[in-house]
């Protein structure tokens, strides 16, 4: 589907909603198969867009956070970005300890939930790949 159709199916379920039966219009714009790809201790976040796949006029949010850390953490050069993609080689340096990241969207002024990924222990990936 090329992204008008996508676009004008989006403003059909969020303008009729009692004609066209969807889920939330910030649920839809929920990024999905977040996850953290590691190659040689370099390890970025990786994700798809959401289901209303409105990807190209769509921005993303990313935080992350180390296990047991209560706060997030905003990626600075990853706030507001475009790309499916982000990298956290810096933030995610202690390769024994276990982080998380996460992804929420934002278009014409709704925003989704944030999508998180599993735990990752940057040994680990590096172990599973050996």
């Amino acid at each position: 589907m090329t992204p008008k159709c996508c676009f004008l199916g989006f403003l059909l379920s969020v303008l009729l909603p009692g004609v066209v039966e969807t889920q939330p219009a910030n649920e839809s714009l929920k990024p999905q198969r977040v996850h953290f790809q590691s190659r040689n201790f370099h390890n970025i976040l990786r994700w798809q867009p959401g289901q209303a796949c409105l990807g190209n006029n769509s921005i993303y949010f990313v935080q992350y956070k180390m296990y047991g850390e209560r706060q997030w953490k905003n990626k600075e050069t990853c706030w507001g970005i475009r790309e499916f993609f982000c990298d956290l080689t810096n933030e995610t340096s202690d390769i024994w300890e276990p982080y998380y990241g996460r992804v929420k969207t934002a278009l014409a002024g709704i925003h989704s939930g944030w999508t998180m990924t599993q735990r990752f222990i940057p040994w680990w990936e590096r172990a599973k790949g050996v």
